[in-house]
Order: C-alpha cells, then structure tokens, then sequence
C-alpha cells in the first residue's frame, strides 16, 4: 500500500513542474498577444523575403513587356504589371528586399556606433562621457534629411552610402539609452561583488553590463528600423536614393504616383506593405518598451 501511495504521488508532483515549464513557453507569446504575434509574423516574414527573394523564382523586377502594360492580375503576374509592363508581384518582392537591406545597413551602424560608446560611457564616465556626450548632441541637432541630401550632393555615395550616414545620425539615440542603463547597472550589487571578485572590466562590460541593456537596444532597433524605412522611400521618392530601374519601396510610389486615379492598384500595393511594415515594427517596440518598465 505505501508503495502505491508514493508511486502515485510521484506523478503529482511532476506535474506542477511540467505546467510551469509550459507557462514559461507560452508567457512571452501571451504577453504578445495574437495582434502583435500576426505583426511579428508580418516583419519575420518581411525579413525573409529580403533573405531569400534572390533565389526564388520570380520575374526579372526590370523586364519591361510594353504590350502588356497594366495588365490585370492573372496566373502569370500575380499582382498585374505596372505601366511600363513590369511584374508587380517580383517589383514588391525586390523592392521590400532592396528597401529592408538598406534600413538594416543603416540600424547595423547605429548599433556597431551607440552601443559601444554608450557601455564606455556609461561604465567609465569622466572625459569619454563627457567627449562623447558633446559629439552627440552635435550629431542630434542636424536634420537627417538635411545631411543626407548634402552627402549625396557630396560623394555621390548612393543608397549605401546614405543608410551609412543615416546609421551615424541614428547612434545618439542608441548611445544615450545605453548610456544612462549602464550608468544604472554600474552602481548595482552584482557589478560591485564582481569588481571586488577580481572581474576584468571586460569581463564586466560583457557579462553583466551588456546582457542589462539588451532589452532597451532592442526597442529602439524596433523604432529605429522603421524610421530608416521611411526615410529611404522618402529620399528615393525624391529621386536621390535608390535609382530606377532599381526597385524599392520608395521608387515603387514614385513610378506609380502619377496613377493614383486611374490605377490605384499599382499605388496601393506598395503603400500598404510599407505602411504595414512600419505600423508592425511600432507595435512590437511598443510591446517591448511596456514590458520593461513592467519588470
């Protein structure tokens, strides 16, 4: 009898552990939400695309079939053709790749820039803090678009040498966040015992300080790709970023613009991945943001 009461409470008392672990599997997707999962959904699938869309089987974006030009959408062009005969369906595919790849480009560099100097700041204070704070306020103070039309009148950089530019101008926002967490963790118990545990100042600044200021660089990466989204169609619609007949979200607005009356498909369909794209990534650095200051 006592052997089957403890073989039966075994069972009982692995359950509750299986149920936490379930709980702690499904926390983050609860506190997401089925909105702001189908908005991450959306992102991860744009982020895909931009991955895979130069191997998948899609029509050359810069075909042009003068005698099919408008076309409806059919079997051979999913989305119709555009009014110089282009597949629109391969022209979005191309065009969310091109745009995507240039916000990245721009995000890569105000990340490799803010983080950096915002963990040295912030841990050593001082005259780098003060350097480095001076530089970034300078920085601030310039329109972006401004800055960006100069270099392009400039170098004649192109459209990565643009999102580089936009990268230097975006890494104050990275800087100061990081900047004012690290100078938060670099008072707290953990850091001190591992100062007078021996610890590296490397080793500090990798261990403890950087794993602090994941979730703040990660709601502004969230932001930020967005804005740089917007800011390359906004200077490709002006005819200074990407080039026709390359294909990104900005040059899609501007071949079609003119259509808007009479063919607003050909408009619609770029608006509204990009106004999607942008409202989703919103979202999530929203979420993100709520969540922090919850914890």
């Amino acid at each position: 009898m006592k052997g089957a009461v403890v073989e039966a409470a075994g069972p009982a008392k692995a359950a509750p552990a299986d149920a936490g672990r379930r709980r702690r599997r499904t926390r983050g997707l609860r506190r997401l939400g089925w909105g702001r999962c189908a908005a991450l959904g959306f992102v991860v699938l744009c982020l895909l695309v931009t991955v895979l869309v130069p191997f998948l089987p899609v029509a050359d974006p810069s075909r042009q079939d003068v005698g099919r030009t408008l076309a409806d959408m059919s079997g051979d062009h999913w989305l119709g053709t555009d009014q110089l005969g282009r597949d629109l369906f391969s022209r979005l595919l191309w065009g969310v790749h091109t745009s995507m790849l240039a916000a990245l480009t721009a995000l890569g560099v105000a990340a490799a820039v803010g983080v950096p100097t915002g963990l040295l700041a912030g841990y050593r204070g001082g005259w780098i803090d003060g350097i480095t704070g001076r530089i970034a306020d300078v920085v601030l103070t310039v329109p972006a678009l401004i800055l960006l039309l100069t270099v392009q009148a400039a170098l004649r950089t192109g459209i990565q040498g643009q999102m580089v530019t936009l990268g230097v101008i975006f890494a104050p926002r990275i800087y100061r966040v990081v900047r004012a967490e690290t100078m938060r963790l670099a008072v707290s118990p953990f850091v001190t015992a591992g100062r007078m545990s021996g610890c590296s100042h490397t080793r500090i600044v990798w261990r403890y300080l950087l794993p602090g200021v994941r979730d703040q660089v990660a709601v502004q990466i969230s932001y930020l790709l967005g804005l740089a989204l917007v800011v390359e169609a906004g200077i490709s619609f002006l005819g200074v970023g990407v080039q026709p007949p390359g294909a990104s979200l900005g040059t899609l607005l501007t071949g079609a613009s003119a259509m808007l009356a009479s063919e607003p498909r050909v408009v619609l369909v770029p608006a509204v991945v990009i106004t999607l794209l942008i409202l989703c990534l919103n979202l999530l650095g929203d979420v993100e943001d709520k969540e922090e200051r919850r914890d």
